[in-house]
């Protein structure tokens, strides 16, 4: 288990929810998905884990199995504020950024090795400014502040 250094899976099986920041926190708002999971971590909610990785990698899958639900957030060049939805492993094309791997590939994987349909959620947070910088634009951190309240509205919807 590579993504909880110092943990076995079996550690994480209360776990209800993980959320992932996708990106570079050096290039501007390309660093929307660690604010948005720092934020949420700062809530110190239970059930709930938040991970920063600059991409995803096809090793998280077997990470994904101790989740009952994973939400995916990255920076992206979309029209709309924030997109906010599920992915299945039915759908094949780049979802949420141009990495090699997406949400969509591990969702695939995931039941193709382990007959297994992640609840995966992926949440695109409009960008503007992808340069070399250690600060969100305030129209990222403004669309990012949304997502966190999208994110946490879903959350408890889970629980009703």
């Amino acid at each position: 288990m590579w993504i909880f250094e110092g943990y076995s899976m079996s550690h994480f099986k209360q776990n209800k929810v993980l959320i992932i920041g996708i990106g570079n926190t050096l290039r501007g708002d390309d660093g929307i998905g660690a604010y948005i999971c720092s934020r949420i971590e700062a809530l110190h909610k239970e059930g709930v884990r938040t991970i920063i990785k600059q991409q995803l990698h096809m090793e998280m899958v077997e990470d994904f199995l101790a989740f009952d639900h994973i939400i995916i957030t990255d920076a992206s060049i979309n029209k709309e504020a924030i997109q906010f939805g599920p992915v299945t492993s039915r759908e094949m094309a780049p979802v949420a950024s141009s990495h090699h791997v997406n949400a969509s590939l591990l969702a695939a994987v995931a039941k193709q090795l382990y007959n297994r349909e992640l609840s995966l959620v992926i949440c695109s947070v409009r960008g503007e400014n992808f340069d070399m910088q250690e600060h969100l634009s305030a129209m990222a951190k403004a669309n990012a502040d949304l997502a966190v309240s999208t994110i946490l509205q879903w959350m408890e919807d889970l629980d009703a």
